[in-house]
């Protein structure tokens, strides 16, 4: 049972990873996203 846990504490952190490089290389995290211009359109 622990090692199952293991596997899926581990399998949770890699798809973490994933998603996260994903955004970056999406541009998600980019800096122009937080502006007061794209606040404005978003409204």
């Amino acid at each position: 049972m622990k090692r199952g846990l293991k596997l899926a504490v581990a399998l949770f952190v890699l798809a973490a990873c994933v998603v996260f490089a994903a955004a970056l290389a999406g541009g998600l995290m980019d800096d122009r996203a937080f502006t007061p211009a794209a606040k404005d359109a978003a409204h």
